[in-house]
């Protein structure tokens, strides 16, 4: 584990989601998104490009699978869905954790990655309705034209707006690899400049759950 990385949870965490939540979120979250590599690249072997353009997909569905998994029994969490949709998300004590896969190196890290340039339709549409104002910048990329993700990004946002207070947006940031799994794991909070941009309020690094170690097999005696 990197010095840099608290081994419990940060004050600012603390603050955000409570005692009793804080300590739970601090290793669940990169344990949620190392489980969901290892089940990609264990359930879909393809090759290396193939699989790190599934990684650093916005719709790729098992960051969100597994977040709901590992947090959506904590106290205070609540489950939001939709039928039919890779979208499910977990809020938790007024904040919506939202993954994101900002890089493929254990040397990226979150800070240096460009608020909502490789962001999907759902965290920008989030961040627009439930995030602090903003403008959009010339820089981010252009989303391709989807109506099944405008659809499930609408229902779920209405969904979430339906929750009281209007909750936070909580960007659980990750880099990964299909041959070396997850690298960095972080929770961060997005802020808005003087001029309408955006950037990061607050970012945490988060410790790597310890790495698998494959069983060695039973010799078989006839």
């Amino acid at each position: 584990m990197r010095p840099d990385v608290l081994v419990g949870p940060s004050e600012w965490v603390v603050e955000q989601f409570g005692d009793k939540v804080a300590a739970e979120l601090w290793t669940r979250v990169p344990e949620a998104l190392s489980t969901a590599i290892d089940r990609e690249v264990s359930g879909h072997p393809s090759t290396t490009q193939t699989a790190e353009r599934v990684l650093a997909n916005p719709r790729w569905p098992l960051p969100y699978e597994e977040l709901v998994l590992f947090l959506g029994t904590l106290p205070g969490a609540e489950i939001i869905s939709v039928p039919k949709s890779v979208y499910q998300l977990v809020v938790i004590n007024g904040h919506v954790v939202v993954p994101w896969c900002y890089g493929q190196s254990a040397r990226d890290s979150m800070r240096d990655a460009p608020v909502g340039r490789s962001f999907g339709r759902l965290a920008r549409e989030l961040l627009g309705r439930f995030g602090p104002p903003w403008r959009r910048s010339q820089a981010e990329f252009p989303l391709p034209l989807d109506a099944v993700d405008e659809r499930e990004v609408a229902k779920i946002c209405a969904a979430i707006a339906r929750i009281e207070p209007t909750p936070e947006v909580v960007i659980a940031g990750f880099a990964g690899a299909p041959n070396l799994g997850l690298l960095r794991a972080c929770l961060g909070e997005i802020k808005s400049t003087d001029n309408g941009s955006l950037n990061w309020s607050h970012i945490d690094d988060l410790p790597l759950p310890p790495p698998v170690i494959p069983r060695p097999r039973r010799m078989q005696f006839p």
